[in-house]
């Protein structure tokens, strides 16, 4: 790259911030163009800050997917807004992720309450899911949501991250606003996170998919055994569970829905490595883990 290139080339960290729930790591993902972060439609999906990195002959911008904004009621719950918070420092841009097709709600305007007290940096509106905005609420609730920011121009965009609507408009203002610099990061990095870590968060995902109720807050998964064969990688992996009745719900009627979660999660592992995946599961009870600095340490969700 010359010299002149290098002082127009842009790029920094962008965080997206928001309530559970609203798309930031649907949005992160389209952007990226790899799975970079699991998505359900259970809040607290994202329990630990991700960066996922998009870049091109123009910028670069490493994303940060940050857990969702919540009252924390667990060890866990406590971490994760924290590094919610801390994401905030690392940023040169925030970008505030809204249920566009809801009014602003006590929790966004917590969050708002905690980028005007942590952070000065420029704020982006991202109203997400305008699919499902009706026409005659879109100016009342935009309105609303820049009002609560201090937003006054037009740093703010509608979209749909599903559908990749206004997605790159989005873009265009988030580039704008980076700093002119190198990238950071080598061309061809999209994520920071560890083959293990994303591969036992895509075995969670399936589980947040088919599971309701308590168990989706109740699980977490922990890589065991990782063997890199030529053209196989075995993958030995636990499911923590609170309860013994959470177990057995987890691995079903003679073992069909872990088998289940287990297929259905070596097809998403395989498509991230890009070669065959052996994938076997186990269910274990670990009572009250979410409160454990221990455990919580070992699957690399407390610092």
């Amino acid at each position: 790259m010359t010299e002149e290139k290098q002082t127009r080339y842009r790029s920094g960290y962008v965080a997206l911030i928001g309530k559970p729930n609203v798309g930031k790591s649907t949005l992160l993902n389209h952007i990226v163009g790899q799975k970079v972060s699991i998505v359900s439609n259970k809040p607290q999906t994202t329990r630990r800050r991700v960066i996922g990195i998009a870049t091109t002959p123009a910028y670069q911008i490493a994303f940060i997917d940050t857990p969702g904004i919540h009252e924390p009621h667990t060890q866990l719950a406590k971490s994760m807004i924290e590094q919610a918070r801390m994401s905030l420092a690392d940023a040169n841009v925030i970008v505030f992720v809204a249920d566009g097709s809801h009014h602003p709600g006590e929790m966004d305007k917590e969050v708002s309450k905690l980028l005007k007290r942590e952070s000065t940096i420029p704020v982006i509106l991202c109203m997400n899911k305008m699919d499902q905005l009706k026409a005659e609420d879109v100016q009342r609730n935009l309105d609303a949501y820049k009002t609560m920011l201090g937003i006054e121009d037009d740093d703010f965009m509608l979209t749909t991250a599903t559908r990749g609507h206004n997605v790159d408009r989005l873009l265009e203002i988030i580039v704008n606003k980076l700093p002119e610099q190198s990238p950071m990061y080598p061309e061809d990095a999209f994520t920071d996170q560890s083959s293990r870590f994303l591969a036992a968060e895509m075995v969670r995902e399936q589980i947040l998919i088919a599971t309701r109720q308590e168990i989706p807050h109740a699980v977490a998964v922990m890589v065991d055994e990782w063997d890199e064969q030529e053209g196989l990688t075995r993958i030995g992996a636990s499911i923590l569970v609170e309860k013994s009745s959470q177990r057995a719900i987890i691995i079903g009627k003679q073992g069909q829905f872990l088998k289940a979660i287990g297929t259905d999660a070596r097809i998403e592992i395989e498509k991230m490595l890009g070669h065959k995946v052996f994938l076997q599961l186990h269910v274990r009870v670990s009572e009250d883990w979410r409160m454990s600095p221990r455990v919580l340490r070992e699957l690399e969700y407390g610092e």
